[in-house]
Parts: structure tokens; sequence; C-alpha cells
């Protein structure tokens, strides 16, 4: 598998399991029968850059819990308009989105998880990958 496609599958992966943002340009290890497989790390605009046309497309939405007590998390000021179910309404996911360097542990910002919608989950995973696979070529894979 190319690194291209890994960072595909990983960037899905990220959305089925709802990592926080902050984990996301971080990657992760495989370890099935010891063989520690790397994905990642990615720079943090790179993630960015395909999960916002996965939430333009209505496939992801982003939703925000409480860490856990003692966390000392910094409160975010959109914290106030999350909706009902805790997402967060869409111009603040998309400034979100276009700001990944608010990806931080420290801040709610990076606490932030993204989750897939009805529709994403309706939606093939060759049309997801389909519909950034252009934009992605162009865009760098190593911080």
């Amino acid at each position: 598998m190319d690194d291209l496609t890994d960072f595909l599958w990983q960037m899905e992966i990220g959305v089925l399991e709802e990592a926080p943002l902050y984990e996301i340009p971080q990657g992760s290890i495989d370890d099935p029968g010891g063989s520690a497989r790397r994905h990642g790390p990615w720079p943090a605009s790179t993630c960015a850059a395909v999960l916002e046309p996965w939430y333009r497309a209505g496939w992801i939405g982003l939703y925000f819990r409480d860490p856990p007590p003692g966390w000392n998390v910094i409160p975010a000021e959109w914290q106030s308009r999350l909706t009902d179910d805790a997402d967060l309404a869409a111009g603040d996911a998309y400034a979100l989105l276009e700001q990944p360097e608010r990806w931080i542990l420290e801040h709610a910002d990076g606490h932030v998880q993204p989750y897939r919608t009805v529709d994403g989950e309706i939606a093939p995973r060759e049309q997801w990958f389909e519909h950034v696979i252009k934009m992605a070529r162009n865009l760098p894979l190593k911080p």
C-alpha cells in the first residue's frame, strides 16, 4: 500500500473511531503479531484538508464531549453554541477545520471528535476516497 492510500485509510479509521482531533495527526501503530507498523505522523493541515471536504459533503460531523475531570482543558468560545447532540455549529466546525493549529491537547478544540453521519455511512468507501484523491495527491504527508 502506498503512503497516500495508507494516509486516507487512516483518516477514515480516525473518523470511524471518533478520535479526538489532537490525536489524528499523530498517526497510529498497528502491532499484529509484533510487526509494529507505523502510520503517520502527518501535518495537521494535511489531515484537515481531507476532513473538510468530507464534512462539506455531509459525511462527517464534529462533536464535543467534556474531557474527564481533572484534565484542565481550556474552554472554547464555541461551546455555548453546541447543538443538543453536542455537535459543533457549521460555522464553528468549518473554522476549526480551517485552523488545525488549534487541535491541541490542552484546548477544547483538540478534543472535538469527527464521526460518520447517516449520509457518511451510506456513501461507499470508494466514494470517500474519490472525493479527495486528486487534492490529496498534492498534500505533504511528512510533518
